[in-house]
Parts: structure tokens; C-alpha cells; sequence
């Protein structure tokens, strides 16, 4: 047995890597693992190291004297090579699984000690944040949130969608609490994929970065920069068509995630897969707010606590916790939803985990009605630019369309205490870089 205090640059042993989860698919055979060094405790045989890679932890038991100085200095969260054979249960001493490891290199030492919160001298906590990501319940809302985005464009493709991308412009500034305007729509995702509908794509969607301006009810909390699920659909007559096809979406996407990762989910998390059973509820916002008990008020968003107790009535009554709030005020909608008399808008959001998940509408079409909104709503502030009406001009189609956050949508499934847990690197006013 050697341990090598640094492995030489292009050096590679012949065995092919190994994951740690596929460790019992390899029993009484030498493998190589790749990972960092967690720990290690001393045995009457030998030192156990613990090695975790991004599927989980094993124990590496090693039996050798000559290099045990190396072995006993070796810092937390360095980067190791093990090579060793797989032990059956019989055999293992410290779990169901272990490696008699032949060899340990060392390819890259951790500095100690490690930054921590609480210390004077530790940098911020973006600066670690390759190191809270290292952790198994970190790299798991990344497997997630893969495997949903892939569930999302199946069932999208397989329903005649198109991906397409679309600019990226920093929207124009709301002032603070302000409703998203005419004129923080124009560079936004919806500008663009209404742009397809003109052009006759007849269904598109598009997931990227957005912006809080271009997220109705956007909060001060959320960060400057997330990730969406935009998509719009031509050729619809109401907003039910739209709530139709994101339940069929929601419904296909979480399944996916309990099929691939349930059993994970619950073992990290210690919560199950939610699959709404039967039909989202719709609620007309003045009954929610009858529930809630702010119908007196003049404004129908929902604070925190409300949606909170719109899922737990949802829970109780139908099983599940999402439900939809439809009939929103005009005044509390962009501009560019279709109204209906007097002064409703044919809008809707959905409510899960206690969060708003998604927001969408049916939007007016026919470009001198969306003129006059666009004046109701933004009284001396001009409304949209010119080329954003002109698509509106020759014949655009009766359409609608919705966004989904995926952050938040990730961190309610998964219930993470915050967004920027769902967030590979939160991009905030604090900062801008890695």
C-alpha cells in the first residue's frame, strides 16, 4: 500500500471511476474512486477514511504503517483517489458497504482550516460556495431540477411546443411594490414569445434567466436574477385552456421527480413527492380573500401568510395543496391581459407548497383595445415602444401564456427555507460574479 502526497499531473489508473452508489454492483472487485476526504477514525486493523463524492459516502479502510503521517495529516476536503476492492456485507465492519483500499493519492490538499460563518476572518459565504454545494442533499435539488426540466420539455415537445431563446435586456425599473408596467414588459421574456405568436408559431417556450420586474408580484427578497419556464399558446378562448395544459405539465413533471428521485428526496429532505390527485381547484380571488379574511381591502395580492393558508384549505378539502386563483382586478394585472367587464382580467396564479408557483393570462390581441389598456394603466409614463404594437397589426391570433419560477418551485417541492438554496449562484444587488 502507498499514499502519495501528490499525484503526478497525467497520471491515471487503468480502472475505470466508480460512483459510490454503484459501489454494491461491485462487490469482491477493485475499483477507483474519486472524491474528498471527510474524516477518519482509527480501527484495530487499520484507519478508516470516509470518501464522499457527489452520490454519498463510503468508508476506505486502510491497513498500511509506512505512509501513516500522510494519511493522519491529510485535511478535510481534499481531493483523494482511492483504489481498493469492494468488501461484501459479511466482511464490512462500519457499514453495508466498504473499500480495502490498496492505494491513496492525493491530488489536490485542502488549506486548513476551513472557512466557517461565525469567524472574523472567513470570507463571505458566496466565496465557499463551491463547498456547501459539495454536500449530497446540495448536489440532489440539482439532480431534480434536471430531471424536471427534462420532464417539462418532453411533455412540451410532445405537445407540439418549440423552444426557442429569446433576448436577454435588463428590464426598465418599477419603482418599489410597484406592479409590473408597460414599461418594464418590453424587454421581457413575454414580449418575445407574443413576437412567435405573430409570427405564427402557434406554441413556444423558453426556459432562462428573468428578471424580478418581469415577475408579477415580484418581491424585494427575490433575487436580481432566477429561473423561468415561459411559454405562450395561439388560438385559445380562455385562460382555463392555459390552467388545463400547466396541471397536465405539473402533473407529468412530478412524476418524474418521484419515479427518479423519491426515495432520495425523502431520505435528504424527509418529505414525499406531492402529486395533485384529480383537478387543481380554480377560486375566484374574491372568495379567497373571503377565506382569508381580507376582503375588505383594496388590493387583492396575497401576503405570505395567506397563500399559506390557501394550500392548507386546498389540503384539507381536495386532498393536495395546489389550488388556482383566478379573477384577479385589471388594475392589479400587466396591461396586456384580456379584461372582462367591468373591470376583471382573464388571469390566474397557482398556489403550492405555500408559494405562488406560476402566474398567467389570456392576453388581448387585437392591438387597438391594447393601446387603450396600455393608456389606463401607465398614464404619463408613454407605454410600450412602437415595435411592440406592431406585431399586433396584421392579424396576430388570439393567444395566452404563463411563467413558471423554477426556483421557487424547487424549493417548495423539495422545502428549502430559501430560494438561493435552489439557486446554483444566487446573482443579487450584492453581487454579480462566481
Amino acid at each position: 500500500m502507498a499514499v502519495t502526497g501528490t499525484a503526478p499531473a497525467g497520471a491515471r489508473p487503468t480502472l475505470e471511476k466508480t460512483y459510490v452508489r454503484d459501489l454494491p454492483k461491485r462487490l469482491g472487485q477493485r475499483v477507483a474512486l474519486y472524491g474528498w476526504f471527510n474524516g477518519m477514525h482509527r480501527a484495530s486493523t487499520g484507519r478508516v477514511l470516509v470518501i464522499r463524492d457527489r452520490t454519498g459516502s463510503v468508508p476506505a479502510i486502510y491497513r498500511g504503517t509506512g505512509a501513516a503521517a500522510e494519511v493522519d495529516g491529510l485535511s478535510p476536503e481534499s481531493a483523494v483517489r482511492v483504489v481498493g476492492t469492494v468488501r461484501t456485507a459479511a466482511g464490512a465492519r462500519f457499514g453495508a458497504i466498504e473499500v480495502d483500499a490498496e492505494s491513496i493519492d492525493v491530488l489536490a490538499r485542502a488549506e486548513s482550516p476551513l472557512p466557517r460563518d461565525g469567524q472574523s476572518e472567513a470570507p463571505a459565504p458566496i466565496e465557499r460556495r463551491h463547498l456547501d454545494l459539495r454536500a449530497r442533499e446540495q448536489f440532489l435539488v440539482f439532480e431534480v431540477q434536471t430531471t424536471l426540466e427534462a420532464a417539462v420539455r418532453e411533455f412540451l415537445l410532445g405537445s407540439g411546443f418549440v423552444e426557442i431563446h429569446t433576448p436577454k435586456v435588463a428590464p426598465a425599473d418599477c419603482g418599489p411594490g410597484e406592479p409590473v408596467t408597460a414599461a418594464a414588459l418590453a424587454p421581457s421574456p413575454q414580449a418575445y414569445l407574443q413576437l412567435a405568436m405573430a409570427a405564427g408559431f402557434d406554441r413556444v417556450f423558453e426556459v432562462g434567466p428573468a428578471f424580478p420586474a418581469a415577475v408579477p408580484g415580484g418581491g424585494a427578497d427575490q433575487p436580481a436574477e432566477s429561473t423561468r419556464l415561459d411559454l405562450e399558446v395561439s388560438w385559445i378562448d380562455s385562460a382555463d385552456e392555459l390552467m388545463s395544459l400547466l396541471e397536465d405539465l405539473l402533473r407529468r413533471a412530478l412524476f418524474a421527480v418521484q419515479e427518479m428521485h423519491g426515495m432520495d428526496i425523502e431520505g435528504c429532505f424527509g418529505i414525499p413527492v406531492e402529486l395533485p390527485e384529480g383537478t387543481i381547484p380554480r377560486l375566484p380571488l374574491a372568495r379567497a380573500l373571503e377565506l382569508t379574511g381580507g376582503s375588505g381591502r383594496s388590493t387583492g395580492r396575497l401576503s405570505a401568510g395567506e397563500e399559506q393558508a390557501l394550500c392548507r384549505y386546498a389540503e384539507e378539502r381536495y386532498g393536495h395543496g395546489y389550488i388556482f386563483l383566478t379573477g384577479y382586478p385589471a388594475t392589479e394585472w400587466p396591461f396586456s391581459a384580456m379584461r372582462d367587464e367591468p373591470a376583471g382580467s382573464r388571469s390566474f396564479v397557482l398556489l403550492g407548497y405555500g408559494l405562488e408557483l406560476a402566474a398567467g393570462a389570456q392576453r388581448e390581441h387585437r392591438c387597438e383595445r391594447l393601446r387603450a389598456q396600455a393608456g389606463a394603466v401607465t398614464p404619463g409614463r408613454g407605454g410600450p415602444p412602437e415595435w411592440y404594437y406592431e406585431m399586433f397589426r396584421h392579424g396576430c391570433p388570439p393567444h395566452g401564456g404563463l411563467g413558471i419560477g423554477l426556483n421557487r418551485m424547487l424549493m417548495g417541492l423539495l422545502a428549502r427555507p430559501s430560494i438561493r438554496d435552489t439557486s446554483f449562484v444566487t446573482c443579487d444587488q450584492g453581487r454579480f460574479l462566481p
